[in-house]
């Protein structure tokens, strides 16, 4: 999920990119003014830093047997940002659950 996310946004397409990686979630993709709050904060980022012309994983923890938090770095011209996705296992799939982006490292670090 993660890969797919990060391919479409790379490949210039930011908005469509939040709205696959959430449509995996029916409770998250009904909250359309926080997905839009995202996607206008997502092109913040980049006219301030840049497009974003790759990505790399920091860490990927898994926090419970149904909870797992992986962080990533998206490249920029100017400045990396910070990618913080949470996933959940309700059953037997996984589903996307929260994503924080900020252009500081405090997410880095690990949770446990």
């Amino acid at each position: 999920m993660a890969d797919a996310f990060f391919t479409a946004y790379i490949g210039g397409s930011g908005g469509d990119a939040l709205d696959s990686f959430f449509a995996g979630n029916p409770l998250v993709s009904q909250k359309a003014q926080q997905i839009q709050l995202l996607k206008s904060q997502l092109t913040t980022v980049d006219s301030l830093y840049g497009a974003p012309f790759a990505y790399e994983i920091v860490s990927r923890e898994q926090l419970a047997p149904s909870l797992e938090r992986h962080v990533y770095i998206t490249k920029h011209k100017h400045h990396p940002v910070t990618w913080e996705m949470y996933f959940y296992r309700p059953g037997k799939d996984w589903v996307p659950d929260q994503l924080l982006f900020v252009d500081q490292y405090q997410t880095i670090g690990s949770k446990k």
